[in-house]
């Protein structure tokens, strides 16, 4: 089969599949709410009780060779 047949074709066909198919507006809440299970308030987050840790400066290893790692600090 030509290959320009095959593209005239894809072209011609899309269009008119989108206009055949029916379009229907969707609705957010169907099969989504059940009115028989109640919300459970969510749990309070620990953020508090992270605090900020200094790490010396260090050597990592990095493949073949060694790198200085400046101190810093990091929550934990």
């Amino acid at each position: 089969m030509n290959m320009k047949r095959v593209i005239i074709g894809a072209i011609l066909a899309l269009p008119l599949y989108a206009v055949t198919v029916p379009t229907q507006q969707a609705s957010a809440s169907e099969g989504l709410i059940n009115p028989h299970v109640q919300s459970v308030a969510s749990k309070p987050t620990l953020i508090a009780l992270r605090h900020r840790v200094r790490v010396a400066g260090h050597y990592e290893g990095r493949g073949r060779y060694r790198r200085w790692v400046p101190a810093h600090y990091v929550y934990r």
